[in-house]
């Protein structure tokens, strides 16, 4: 993956997880933004925000070797954390841990499936200690609230949920890799 794949990359995760985040978490009253000026109850720094997360997350997923990524196993990758935002922001904060519990058994079951176990562990668990804590000092720094968090400022199910996004930032680096090997030399700008 490119700088230049990198930052397009991360400009799209940027506007979905945004739009995540207003209809996921901000409607369904799991957080509250308090940093003006805001625009639909979010601060307008929150595109900016998750850019820099999705750069960092793709930086250190490039770290990652697949092997040939087929564009299904990148869009169930996505479609899974989609599913396991949508559930936290339905989820009743007193599920907040036994969530918690099943997103990390599903990713560790996702990891066991995968080829580059040692890396990928190591990706992961950089990117969920670096969103934890990230999150934990905007919050601390007033940006927001969560409704109903459980450590540091954050709910538990937020290290397991970055676990999976940094599995799927993983695959959306290998579909990238892929599909930029199967464009002759000469096509390539």
């Amino acid at each position: 993956m490119t700088d230049r794949q990198l930052v397009v990359v991360a400009a799209v995760f940027a506007g979905f997880l945004t739009a995540c985040d207003q209809l996921i978490h901000v409607r369904t009253g799991t957080l509250v933004y308090h940093w003006g000026p805001q625009v639909w109850d979010q601060t307008i720094i929150v595109p900016m925000t998750f850019f820099l997360a999705g750069v960092a997350m793709l930086l250190v997923s490039r770290r990652v070797q697949q092997h040939e990524l087929r564009r299904r196993r990148a869009a169930l990758s996505l479609g899974l954390v989609i599913a396991a935002y949508l559930v936290s922001g339905l989820l009743d904060p007193d599920l907040a841990w036994p969530y918690a519990v099943v997103l990390l058994v599903v990713w560790v079951v996702r990891l066991v499936l995968r080829r580059e176990r040692g890396i990928a562990v190591a990706a992961c668990g950089a990117i969920a200690i670096g969103g934890v804590l990230g999150e934990s000092v905007l919050s601390a720094l007033g940006e927001f609230d969560y409704a109903a968090p459980d450590v540091v400022g954050v709910p538990w199910w937020l290290f397991p949920l970055y676990l999976h996004g940094a599995l799927a930032a993983a695959d959306v680096v290998a579909l990238v890799r892929s599909r930029a090997s199967a464009v002759p030399a000469g096509r390539r700008t």
